[in-house]
């Protein structure tokens, strides 16, 4: 009697910790959060956005306008650079992404969602503190960017369609003779003028040779060759309904040791766009050329040395 009850309690205790790992594999993560929506100018809005993050513990580390309609703010803390240096190629999950935005007559407040870019960059560590401290600071009124989300093994392994790049699959776009040289044909090409690219922010990672860069993309009144990489445009193709997107840019430049790479927008922007049709006037068949236009504007940077 005691041995049969011994078997179903064991039996039950299999069961309940199986059934805890399925529900653990099925939590759903997307891309983006929705933080306030408020009457507020941008003006203000954007100045009480910092606030509220400088007051968290995050530091500004850059901002700029995508759109006339949007700013981005580019933070970082502690928290998150530990994370980012102890992981391969972590310095794409180094900066965390806010926008503020106005969206039909009304001011939000967005950000990228760093549980999502946690497995979707396969940073070793977890950044539920640096989530906890956003919604924190800024608020929380829902998680949106995907009608279904998208599981941590998903996000790990995520790529659009077969054919199309992962994580792993970057852009390489040139290498030197040590990091500091890499540093240098990186900060010389974004600072020359008449391009599309420029910088927004560059964060190194403490304890390695490893830094991530910022980069604008806004094409020059009058260029037409540089109009597939420019930003307006490419957010007026898939930003084109619900909450504000803006956080997608800007993009990331990762200088590992001598090497300069990016993720390539096969992958970038679809892991932040996941419900994206492949055709359509909103789908990525109208960006077609970009992926190409932007690679090759990237490696142009670094031509010069």
């Amino acid at each position: 009697m005691r041995s049969a009850f011994l078997l179903r309690l064991c039996a039950a205790l299999v069961a309940l910790a199986t059934a805890d790992l399925t529900a653990d594999d099925q939590v759903r993560f997307r891309p983006f959060v929705l933080a306030s929506v408020s009457d507020a100018s941008l003006e203000q809005q954007g100045a009480a956005t910092v606030a509220a993050l400088e007051q968290a513990g995050f530091s500004l580390v850059g901002q700029y306008a995508p759109l006339d309609s949007a700013r981005v703010l580019i933070v970082t803390d502690p928290e998150l650079l530990a994370v980012a240096a102890g992981s391969h190629r972590g310095g794409y999950g180094a900066a965390q992404r806010v926008s503020v935005a106005r969206r039909d007559d009304r001011t939000e407040v967005a950000f990228v969602n760093p549980l999502y870019l946690q497995h979707a960059f396969r940073l070793q560590g977890d950044v539920q503190g640096v989530y906890d401290r956003l919604t924190s600071a800024l608020g929380f009124v829902e998680a949106f960017g995907s009608s279904k989300g998208l599981t941590a093994k998903k996000l790990a392994h995520y790529h659009y369609m077969m054919g199309m790049q992962r994580f792993d699959d970057p852009s390489e776009l040139g290498e030197f003779p040590d990091h500091a040289a890499a540093l240098a044909a990186v900060e010389a090409g974004l600072a020359r003028p008449g391009d599309a690219l420029s910088r927004v922010y560059r964060i190194d990672l403490p304890g390695q040779q490893q830094s991530v860069f910022g980069v604008a993309m806004r094409a020059t009144a009058g260029a037409k060759d540089e109009q597939d990489i420019d930003e307006a445009h490419q957010l007026d193709v898939v930003d084109f309904e619900g909450h504000s997107k803006a956080a997608y840019f800007p993009y990331e430049l990762l200088v590992d040791g001598p090497r300069v790479e990016a993720l390539h927008m096969r992958f970038r922007m679809a892991v932040h766009f996941p419900d994206l049709s492949m055709m359509g006037e909103h789908g990525f068949t109208s960006l077609m050329a970009s992926p190409g236009a932007t690679e090759k504007a990237l490696e142009a940077l670094l031509q010069e040395h």
